[in-house]
C-alpha cells in the first residue's frame, strides 16, 4: 500500500446535464420457471395437475389444471405474501398442498381450491428447500430451514408453529428430511461438511450419526423405506437408520424408498386413480402431457398464464449494435435491437436449465458466456442464427467445463490479443475460492488456472486487461454455496499473461470482503468498487491506491458496475442510481435516479446506458 496521503473523491452540485427520461424496453424472457409439479385427485375424484411457479412479479401464484376440462386457472398467492422463489411443495397425506414463499408456508385446499392458511414457522429461517418438507408420522407436517438448518413442524389442525432448534450449529443447506416408523426424523445436511443427525420430536433429543472425522465436503441424503426404516447416505456410506441409530450397510442392501408427496423445486411427477401419469410439464411453452402407459397414448394440454417475466442477470453490448441479455430460472437468452426497437426472446440454451449466463464479454464477431451452474463456457456466433446449442452445429457452442471449480462466475472478459477468453467465478457448494478459465478461440486449448495458484481460498469476480495483456482481478472471500470463509478482505491482483502468474496483489479498501468491479481506463489507471460501494483508484506502475471514495449514497453496485463511455467519462451503476465519475478532476455527481431497484448491467450501445430492473430492460442516455 501506499504511504501517500489518500485524497478522497468529491460531490458537486453539477457536472453533466440530466440525462433524458428512462425508457422501458419490456420484458426480456416474458417466461415463468416451474418450480414443482405433481399430479393430484381431489374429493370429488377429478384429476388436478398442480404447479408452483417463480417469476418477477409482484405476487407468486400456483396454476392448477383440471385434466378433464383441461382447464387452467391462475391462484395468486394470499395478500401481503411476497413473491418468493419455492424451492420445496409437498402434497400432503390430509389432501392439501404445501409450499413456501421465502419463510412463509403456504397450505392450499385442492377441494375448496383456495389458500387456507399462511405463517412463518421460523423468522431465523429464509426458506425450506430439497426434499426437506414432509409429513410426520404425527399428522404434522415438518419442514428443515436454510440457511440456519432448524427443524420446524406445523399442525395443520391447530396451526400450532414449532421451532426445534438448529440440526447442526455451522452448516447451511438442511435438504433432506425422513422419519421412520418409530417417529424419529433424520436430517440429512451439508454442504462443506455433510451431517446426518437423528431428532425425536417429542423428547427434543438430538443425535450426531456421524463422527466429527467421518465429515468431508458435501450433502448427506435421507429417505424413509417401504420397510419403515429410513436410509441414509453420507459420501460413499449407507446407513439403515431407525430409533434414532445409524447401522452401516452396502447400499445394495437398502430398502426402495416409500411414496411420498415431497416434491424438490425441480420435480413434476404423479399418477391418477386410472392409472395415467403426469408425463411432462413445460411451464415457459405452456404445455403438458398426460400418458396413459397401457394404451400407450399421450395427450396434451395447453394453458395460458400471467408472468411478470425472468430475472434478468446480465447484459452485454454485442458487436452487431444489439444488446444481448440472460435471465435466470429460467434461462432465456434475448435481444435487443435498438434500430428497430426489437425486443426478442431467443430462447434456452442446452445445458443452462434454470441457471444463467452469469457475465459476457465480446471476442470479435462472438460472445463469450460462462453459466451456472455447470461452469460451461458458451461461444455465441452473432453473424449466425441462434439455436440453443442443440443439433450438429450449435449456436452458442461450448468450449470447455469447470463444473466444482467454477460452478458460479461472476467475470467474463475477451483478451486484448483477439484470440483468448476467459471466465472466472465461484468454486462449487460447500467449496472455498474459484478457479480462472482460458481459451483459445484459434487452438479450441482449455486451461485453468486453480485458486490455489492465484489468491488461495477467494474467488475472482472482476477481472480486466490491461494496456500490455496482463491481468487485473478482484476477488472476493465469500462462499455463496455453504462453504466457509477463511479470508477476511478480498483482493486487488496482477497476473501476468505471459508466465499466468500472479505479481502483485493488494487489498485496495482495507476491510473490504469484495471487490466487485474493475475498469481499465485510458490512462491506465484501475477503478473500481469494493464492498459498500467504496470507490478507488490504483495505478498498476506504481502500485499504489491514488484515491478512495465512499459512493455507498447511490446503493449498492451492480454486476457489472463500470463502464467508460465515448467521451471518456466513468459510468457507474448502482442499484439506486447511475453515476458519472469525471477521471480528470476525479469528482462523482449523480446522473439520475434509477427507476426501480437496479439488478443488472452496465452496457453502453449506441450511446444509451442499458440496464435491468427485475425482469425488465431499461435504458438511459449517455449524459
Amino acid at each position: 500500500m501506499s504511504s501517500m496521503a489518500l485524497i478522497g473523491l468529491c460531490s458537486v452540485p453539477a457536472l453533466v446535464a440530466p440525462a433524458p427520461a428512462f425508457v422501458d424496453h419490456g420484458v426480456g424472457a416474458p417466461v415463468a420457471e416451474s418450480r414443482g409439479v405433481v399430479a393430484a385427485t381431489d374429493a370429488a375424484g377429478r384429476g388436478l395437475v398442480v404447479a408452483c411457479s417463480l417469476d418477477m412479479g409482484a405476487r407468486g401464484w400456483i396454476l392448477v389444471t383440471d385434466v378433464a376440462r383441461k382447464e387452467t386457472r391462475q391462484y395468486w398467492f394470499p395478500e401481503g405474501v411476497r413473491n418468493a422463489a419455492p424451492y420445496v411443495s409437498l402434497l400432503s397425506a390430509n389432501g392439501r398442498f404445501y409450499t413456501a414463499a421465502g419463510p412463509i408456508l403456504l397450505e392450499f385446499d385442492l377441494d375448496r381450491r383456495e389458500w387456507t392458511y399462511q405463517g412463518v414457522p421460523c423468522r431465523a429461517e429464509g426458506t425450506y428447500l430439497g426434499s426437506a418438507l414432509v409429513d410426520g408420522p404425527d399428522g404434522l407436517i415438518y419442514a428443515g430451514g436454510y440457511p440456519n438448518c432448524r427443524l420446524v413442524s406445523h399442525n395443520p389442525k391447530t396451526r400450532e408453529m414449532v421451532d426445534y432448534g438448529q440440526m447442526d450449529p455451522a452448516e447451511h443447506y438442511f435438504t433432506y428430511l425422513a422419519f421412520d416408523s418409530a417417529g424419529w426424523a433424520y436430517c440429512g445436511i451439508g454442504t462443506a461438511r455433510f451431517n446426518l443427525v437423528a431428532f425425536h420430536p417429542k423428547t427434543r433429543e438430538r443425535r450426531q450419526l456421524l463422527k466429527e472425522e467421518e465429515r468431508k465436503l458435501g450433502t448427506a441424503s435421507v429417505y424413509r423405506g417401504v420397510d419403515g426404516n429410513a436410509y441414509g447416505a453420507a459420501g460413499d456410506q449407507w446407513y439403515r437408520l431407525f430409533e434414532g441409530a445409524a447401522a452401516p450397510i452396502a447400499k445394495e442392501d437398502a430398502a426402495p424408498p416409500a411414496p411420498t408427496g415431497t416434491l424438490p423445486w425441480g420435480a413434476a411427477r404423479g399418477s391418477f386413480p386410472d392409472g395415467r401419469v403426469l408425463k411432462s410439464y413445460d411451464l415457459p411453452q405452456r404445455r403438458l402431457v398426460i400418458e396413459d402407459p397401457r394404451k400407450k397414448q399421450a395427450e396434451e394440454i395447453r394453458f395460458d398464464y400471467e408472468s411478470g417475466g425472468a430475472q434478468i442477470t446480465s447484459l452485454v453490448a454485442g458487436p452487431d449494435g444489439k444488446v444481448y441479455g440472460s435471465s435466470a430460472h429460467p434461462m432465456h437468452f434475448f435481444s435487443y435491437d435498438p434500430g428497430r426497437g426489437a425486443l426478442e426472446d431467443l430462447g434456452p440454451v442446452r445445458r443452462v436449465s434454470g441457471g444463467n449466463f452469469c457475465a459476457m464479454a465480446v471476442q470479435g464477431r462472438h460472445i463469450a458466456a460462462p453459466s451456472y451452474s455447470g461452469g460451461i463456457f458458451h461461444l455465441f456466433d452473432t453473424t449466425r442464427p441462434f439455436n440453443g446449442g442443440f443439433g450438429d452445429d450449435p449456436n452458442p457452442r461450448e468450449l470447455a467445463q469447470w463444473k466444482s471449480d467454477i460452478t458460479r462466475p461472476r467475470a467474463a472478459l475477451a483478451h486484448p490479443d483477439g484470440r483468448h477468453v476467459l471466465m472466472a467465478g465461484f468454486a462449487g457448494y460447500g467449496m472455498r475460492g474459484g478457479g480462472l478459465g482460458i481459451c483459445d478461440l484459434e487452438s479450441g486449448q482449455a486451461d485453468l488456472i486453480r485458486h490455489t495458484d492465484l489468491i488461495p481460498d477467494q474467488s475472482t469476480v472482476t477481472l480486466k486487461a490491461l494496456p500490455n495483456g496482463d491481468l487485473v482481478g478482484g476477488t472476493s472471500v465469500e462462499t455463496p454455496g455453504g462453504g466457509h470463509p477463511t479470508e477476511m478482505e478480498g483482493v486487488l491482483y496482477l497476473l501476468d499473461w505471459k508466465t499466468r502468474k500472479v505479481i502483485y496483489r493488494t487489498a485496495p479498501v482495507p476491510g473490504a470482503r469484495q471487490v466487485h468491479s474493475v475498469e481499465v481506463g485510458p490512462d491506465s489507471l484501475v477503478y473500481g468498487l469494493a464492498s459498500g460501494s467504496r470507490f478507488f483508484i490504483f495505478d498498476p506502475k506504481s502500485r499504489e491506491v491514488l484515491h478512495r471514495d465512499d459512493l455507498s449514497q447511490y446503493g449498492d453496485p451492480a454486476r457489472p458496475a463500470l463502464a467508460f463511455g465515448p467521451d471518456g467519462g466513468l459510468h457507474a451503476l448502482f442499484t439506486k442510481a447511475i453515476a458519472r465519475i469525471d477521471p480528470g478532476t476525479r469528482r462523482h455527481e449523480k446522473v439520475a435516479d434509477a427507476p426501480g431497484p437496479v439488478t443488472a448491467g452496465l452496457a453502453i450501445q449506441g450511446g444509451r446506458i442499458y440496464f435491468a430492473v427485475g425482469a425488465h430492460l431499461w435504458s438511459c442516455a449517455l449524459p
